[in-house]
């Protein structure tokens, strides 16, 4: 979330925004896809959204949860939040579907959506006896209807509860663009036409999933490197990550012919190629997991895919928390580096 992540004195604002978990089968999938474009403005043009739903019976999730509960100062502060704010982020967000403007984030607006149950009155209270320890406040407006609040220092987010199962957040125009929408006014982002059609080509139903229309800025960017003059012509950008069954992940760029994507995938491919000769990559166990990485090109679209088993998957945590250990161990001084486990 760092893209949305702003050091505000709420909890409210910060704590909903950082963690996810279920609800309703309803605020998930490619359900919720639809709901949730239809409460984004039109200008949007960046998408990402998290299914956490999807996610909740993986082998995944569980390591998840079994890193929480084996850190115990990180398992006291998640009680300690659960028992003050009335929510468990674990347990009571469903979906995270967050939409920016297509030239990025750096008029500050954004738009996320949250669903799951939520008390109102107890996050608001729990924001509020927060942002005091800060030495700040939490400011509460009306808008529409709704209540708007944010910190009364840096304005930077807006919170509202549009009912007990939805939530946004959003920069101070596009919170409020949200709220009309939620009424029926204004035209959201289904009406954008390159979104849309992008939309129907993603796997929406995966576990977190992306799209984005590539303004014109950054292609001029690639323009003045050789390296990258192919992705130049790219005109979007969509992509899965799904853990169903270990790590499927799924990239794709459309770029503005077939030369084009050849190049890239071609350039690509080199790249791999590289790292896997690298010793240092050799000497660290890693290269076997490059094998896992299929890169192509179909028509005027690059693709790059990315399979591991779950085994593969535990085995690639397993070795990089030794490579960590090992690090950590170096840099402290506390005796021999421990080496990563055996191929």
């Amino acid at each position: 979330m760092g893209a949305i992540s702003m050091r505000s004195s709420s909890l409210l604002l910060c704590g909903v925004l950082a963690l996810s978990a279920t609800a309703c089968k309803s605020t998930s999938g490619s359900g919720a896809a639809k709901e949730d474009l239809a409460l984004v403005p039109k200008e949007t043009g960046i998408i990402l959204m998290a299914n956490v739903a999807r996610m909740r019976n993986t082998a995944m999730w569980r390591k998840v949860l079994d890193i929480r509960d084996n850190d115990p100062k990180a398992k006291k502060d998640t009680d300690e939040f659960i028992q003050k704010c009335g929510l468990d982020p674990f347990t009571q967000i469903d979906s995270l579907f967050v939409a920016f403007p297509q030239a990025g984030g750096g008029d500050k607006e954004f738009a996320a959506i949250l669903r799951g149950k939520f008390n109102e009155a107890k996050l608001v209270e729990c924001a509020r006896d927060q942002a005091k320890k800060d030495g700040r406040d939490l400011t509460t407006s009306d808008y529409n209807g709704k209540k708007l609040y944010t910190d009364n220092q840096k304005s930077e987010a807006y919170a509202s509860f549009l009912d007990k199962k939805t939530v946004v957040v959003g920069g101070k125009e596009w919170v409020k663009k949200v709220l009309d929408l939620a009424s029926g006014k204004g035209e959201s982002a289904k009406a954008n036409a390159d979104l849309a059609a992008l939309l129907k080509r993603s796997k929406t139903s995966e576990a977190f999933w992306g799209v984005g229309l590539v303004p014109q800025a950054t292609r001029d960017q690639f323009k003045n490197d050789p390296r990258l003059s192919s992705a130049a012509t790219m005109k979007d950008i969509f992509g899965s990550v799904d853990f169903a069954a270990g790590v499927n992940a799924d990239v794709n760029v459309d770029t503005g012919s077939e030369a084009d994507a050849k190049d890239l995938s071609a350039k690509a491919t080199a790249q791999l190629a590289e790292i896997r000769k690298s010793p240092q990559f050799m000497m660290m166990g890693l290269a076997q997991y490059l094998d896992g990485i299929k890169i192509d090109s179909k028509g005027v679209t690059f693709h790059l895919g990315l399979i591991y088993n779950q085994q593969q998957v535990d085995d690639l945590i397993n070795r990089v928390k030794g490579l960590l250990k090992s690090f950590g161990g170096a840099m402290g001084g506390g005796g021999m580096p421990v080496p990563p486990p055996n191929q």
